[in-house]
């Protein structure tokens, strides 16, 4: 059984669908213009994208400008470390191969961005809409 504090610490944590990253990022990227200092939006926008994809809510917690804003931190984190990894000297990326990893000194230089593990043969599909956001 659960107990009070376990219910209260799951409705505080939105779990996203690959439906509503998208609308999020396609919200966001639509008003890029919105975008303040350090990449950043201000909590209006974050309340009107959390408004913009309530319809696509099936399950979990409605998300509201806080999720929303923690989801786009999430994701400027992503975009971040592929940019850092992009600008390493002698480090491949491209979005449909990702950083292409073969071979163990590759593997080696890979291992530490964490961050990116997902992105280990396989590009990121919301890269591009995030370089015009980015700039």
């Amino acid at each position: 059984m659960e107990t009070t504090g376990e219910i209260e610490e799951e409705s505080k944590h939105a779990k996203w669908t690959n439906e509503e990253v998208a609308a999020l990022i396609d919200y966001l990227h639509t008003n890029h213009s919105e975008r303040a200092d350090a990449g950043n939006f201000q909590q209006a926008t974050y309340a009107k994208a959390a408004e913009s994809i309530c319809k696509l809510h099936r399950s979990s917690k409605i998300k509201d400008s806080k999720n929303v804003s923690i989801k786009w931190g999430s994701l400027k984190h992503m975009y971040n470390a592929i940019m850092t990894y992009r600008s390493g000297s002698g480090k491949h990326w491209d979005n449909e191969n990702s950083a292409n990893i073969c071979g163990v000194a590759d593997a080696e230089k890979w291992a530490k961005f964490v961050a990116m593990k997902p992105f280990h043969n396989k590009g990121w599909q919301y890269l591009p809409m995030m370089e015009d956001i980015f700039p």
